[in-house]
């Protein structure tokens, strides 16, 4: 019988450099572009900003590029398994979405579902592309 060295996917390190990324990131940019919208408005209530379509558009490309970003690294970092541990990252903001989602905090359900349905994608894009540019050099 031969003995088959057993391959460890999971890059403990890699996901939580990840996550850090993503989380970290996505909280300082949405928390600037809400501190801006707030200076050059009257309006000082968050229902605003949640009413305002363009906006929460821009927020969930901000949040989604985040997420694309915390892929990235993860798989860069974890030079093994990357899409695995890429998508660990997603499926770990898709858990913090759907918890917002059950939560009902007045965000637009709109913008739950797209963020839901669309992060582990965003976050496997990421991870693809950090394994392509592994192969290409």
């Amino acid at each position: 019988m031969s003995e088959q060295k057993s391959v460890r996917k999971f890059h403990f390190i890699a996901v939580v450099l990840g996550l850090a990324v993503d989380n970290i990131g996505t909280l300082l940019s949405s928390g600037l572009i809400g501190s801006l919208f707030f200076a050059n408005s009257t309006e000082q209530d968050v229902s605003a900003i949640y009413s305002n379509a363009a906006l929460m558009i821009f927020l969930l490309v901000l949040g989604l590029f985040w997420t694309f970003l915390g892929g990235f690294l993860t798989a860069k970092v974890a030079k093994r398994g990357e899409l695995f541990n890429a998508a660990i990252i997603g499926v770990i903001g898709a858990g913090i979405g759907f918890d917002s989602i059950l939560t009902n905090d007045g965000v637009p359900l709109w913008y739950e579902w797209i963020g839901f349905v669309a992060i582990v994608p965003v976050a496997l894009i990421g991870g693809y592309l950090a394994l392509k540019r592994k192969k290409t050099t």
